[in-house]
């Protein structure tokens, strides 16, 4: 059995440890609020992007893009979105765990030879663990910044273009709530004409006027989905990763006090004990001097 003074000490580096817990759940609180914003405020943006870029490639004329064409390129892209820290629960576990189930998808595309892209250190660490093909690994800033999103999509964009690879997808965390995030993969390249968008009759037959030329302005929006589907991804990673580790750092604090108290409960029945045994020991003297 330890002694009181270990007890103390442990109680002591306990109540430490809480302190530090409770404070980075206060810090990834305030994160997340603000990053949960972003992630919610972009949603009915993508949304209308979706619908606009839908109306206006199924128009019925002819509109040609190499962004929308499919190539004979043997490799498929996966762009992982990670943290770069840990403490967040089983956030990263679960995309590890969706990246170990790749090799059985039911999708074509995915059972190709199989190249990977990082946004976080916790993606490419496991990538180079499992001895998988890690092609590039891009910096994870503290907030989104978009200028990050054009250097992603400008080589990934590139890499299609190029026939070097067949298609790209993203892997992320798709934010739920504080007590959710999902592991969701879409596909990106190249662009389907099709999101299972469920327009009207009226919608579909709408007379679209373009302004300016036709291919410039189909050139622009291809382009622009790609960025705020990244864009979108990289927000919907951060909201998830503060809300994680909100949560992780809560229940860790509680688990702290639990164990605090668990502590007091010996350390006061062995100051119970000990102060029994003296009366015990001072009785017994009193009665020997009778």
């Amino acid at each position: 059995m330890a002694s009181s003074k270990e007890l103390r000490r442990r109680i002591k580096s306990v109540k430490n440890t809480a302190q530090i817990t409770k404070a980075m759940e206060m810090v990834a609180g305030t994160k997340m609020r603000r990053a949960q914003n972003q992630a919610i405020s972009g949603r009915p943006y993508i949304e209308a992007l979706n619908k606009s870029l839908y109306q206006v490639l199924n128009t019925g004329d002819k509109i040609s893009s190499s962004l929308l064409l499919p190539n004979e390129s043997a490799k498929t892209a996966i762009l992982v979105l990670t943290t770069d820290k840990s403490l967040c629960g089983g956030l990263n576990t679960n995309i590890f765990r969706y990246i170990a189930t790749m090799d059985t998808h039911q999708d074509w595309d995915l059972r190709k030879e199989l190249t990977y892209y990082t946004v976080g250190k916790k993606g490419r660490q496991f990538i180079v663990r499992s001895t998988r093909t890690l092609s590039a690994d891009f910096e994870n800033y503290e907030s989104v910044d978009f200028s990050q999103v054009l250097k992603i999509q400008r080589v990934l964009r590139k890499l299609f273009l190029d026939s070097e690879i067949s298609s790209v997808y993203l892997l992320y965390p798709h934010f739920v709530s504080v007590l959710q995030q999902i592991p969701t993969l879409i596909k990106i390249l190249p662009i389907q004409k099709t999101w299972g968008l469920e327009l009207t009759g009226l919608e579909l037959k709408r007379q679209i006027f373009l302004e300016p030329e036709k291919d410039v302005l189909v050139d622009y929006l291809l382009n622009h989905y790609l960025d705020a589907q990244i864009y979108q991804a990289l927000l919907e990673t951060k909201a998830s990763e503060h809300s994680s580790r909100m949560i992780a750092m809560k229940n860790a604090t509680d688990n702290a006090i639990e164990l605090v108290e668990d502590l007091k409960l010996g350390y006061n029945q062995i100051r119970q004990d000990t102060i029994t045994r003296e009366l015990s020991e001072i009785s017994g003297a009193a009665l020997a001097l009778e």
